[in-house]
């Protein structure tokens, strides 16, 4: 089994943005809307910035809702009203220069569990640090669930857990920050490679500042090889630099990516 590297604090020098744009995957909020996020980072042109939310289903699948905003850098969010019945939802952004992601579908009523609205932002930092635990913890609201799978909710559960035992507020799992989390731990596993640096070249801090997620201070988690929750949280928690990540008390916000073939996990922390 593969022991799990932490960074505990993040670089300040990054390799230029590369242009591309990034879709959410759809999650329920708290006035039972669906919501779907597209983001364009890293341009240095202005363009037409589109998302739509998709429903799938047999034969060509059904565009619900659209939006779109003339942009250099930054997110349109589209809302639909849920439905009682389940459906299998998606997002699509594409900003007509060519550049165009899908996200995972979901399936959505509702009757799933809502989600923190994330806060669009069109200024990351740039200056990302990584300050030593504080001992005055803050009280974020607990993370609202539905964001990611079960198995990656259930890392955030059982953070969160080992967090208040130390005085530590609650970490909410944040859209932008499991998007980042969860293309880290696909690449990783596509590429065959295990490491905090992409294999574009991107800084950790670069792929949540490209997610759209403005923060103050970041940090990152990633392992390989345990096969459940319990096992990574374990892992890191018996780690010093893992656990001063978790047990950070200036972290409010989490994403966390599960990629199965290869077993590659992503914790990535903020605070805005």
């Amino acid at each position: 089994m593969s022991t799990p590297v932490a960074v505990a604090q993040a670089s300040t020098a990054t390799p230029a943005a590369e242009c591309r744009v990034g879709a959410v995957k759809p999650y329920l909020d708290q006035k039972g809307m669906i919501r779907g996020t597209g983001i364009r980072s890293g341009c240095d042109d202005r363009a037409l910035l589109r998302v739509r939310i998709k429903q799938a289903k047999r034969g060509p699948d059904r565009t619900l809702k659209s939006g779109s905003l003339r942009v250099t850098n930054g997110t349109i969010t589209a809302g639909v009203r849920c439905t009682d019945v389940p459906r299998r939802y998606y997002v699509v952004a594409i900003d007509y220069r060519g550049h165009k992601q899908t996200s995972r579908a979901v399936t959505l009523s509702c009757e799933s569990p809502a989600t923190p609205t994330p806060t669009p932002t069109t200024s990351p930092s740039t200056s990302p640090t990584t300050p030593p635990p504080s001992s005055a913890p803050t009280t974020p609201p607990p993370s609202g669930g539905g964001i990611g799978t079960a198995i990656e909710e259930e890392v955030v559960k059982l953070t969160n857990a080992a967090r208040a035992q130390q005085g530590c507020g609650a970490l909410v799992h944040d859209a932008k920050l499991h998007a980042a989390a969860d293309a880290h731990s696909a690449d990783m596993s596509a590429k065959n490679y295990f490491s905090h640096t992409s294999a574009d070249g991107r800084s950790f801090g670069q792929r949540l500042k490209d997610s759209g997620f403005a923060f103050t201070m970041a940090g990152e988690n990633i392992a390989k090889g345990y096969t459940s929750a319990q096992a990574v949280v374990n892992g890191w928690l018996n780690s010093p630099g893992h656990r001063a990540n978790i047990m950070n008390c200036k972290f409010t916000h989490i994403g966390v990516g599960h990629v199965a073939a290869g077993q590659y996990w992503t914790q990535d922390f903020a605070r805005p």
